[in-house]
């Protein structure tokens, strides 16, 4: 199997920030599905709350389309902590307004919601670090990129399960099989580029960019 060479998240400022920004999108996402019932048949809360295929299907790809192994690590963790970080400030926002506690205790747990976003954070960098290298062809680093759509996959299956006896859950079933097929083709189409160069070039040269990480 061919190595990844595409880089879309470098160690640069602006690609950071970038990566910011989709996390700050991705938790108020989050918090806008969380206004909804979870116990229905679509059970939209458990958007990323209980589920963990859309997060993981994100941060499999920043990963593995980062150009250098550190830069995974630190593009997946603010991806994450600005994720939960907005996440548990809009919920405790909407206590206030719905008056169950003083702005003062608003303010005084923000620095809780740090501690919630910093924890995930720092155990997604490390499991981007170990992702990163399944952008190599060799065995069995190769072998890396097929553990985030087994893990995705296997939710889906316990997803389609409680559909079938319980009626709840439809939604979160649907957008586990969506991140599958999603993260199936972008890896294909990735790895498939690098093949459709060495042929026209007949080639087959490892991909250095992958191999040594180089930005």
């Amino acid at each position: 199997m061919n190595c990844i060479e595409a880089a879309v998240f470098r160690h640069q400022p602006r690609a950071y920030l970038l990566t910011a920004a989709l996390g700050v999108a991705a938790g108020l996402l989050v918090a806008f599905f969380s206004r909804f019932p979870h116990d229905d048949l679509w059970s939209l809360a458990l958007f990323s709350s209980q589920c963990i295929g859309f997060w993981c299907c994100a941060c499999s790809l920043i990963a593995l389309f980062s150009s250098r192994q550190t830069a995974a690590g630190a593009h997946v963790a603010l991806f994450v902590f600005w994720m939960f970080y907005v996440t548990g400030v809009f919920k405790r926002l909407a206590t206030v307004r719905r008056g169950y506690s003083p702005v003062s205790y608003f303010y005084s747990g923000l620095w809780q919601e740090l501690a919630y976003g910093l924890l995930p954070a720092a155990g997604c960098f490390a499991a981007a670090m170990i992702l990163w290298y399944g952008r190599r062809s060799r065995m069995p680093f190769v072998l890396l990129r097929f553990a985030p759509p087994a893990v995705i996959a296997a939710e889906a299956v316990m997803l389609w399960c409680i559909v079938c006896f319980r009626r709840q859950g439809l939604f979160m079933a649907l957008v586990d099989t969506g991140c599958v097929f999603l993260y199936a083709a972008v890896i294909r189409r990735a790895s498939g580029s690098r093949a459709k160069s060495d042929r026209m070039r007949g080639e087959g040269e490892p991909c250095t960019h992958a191999e040594n990480g180089s930005s």
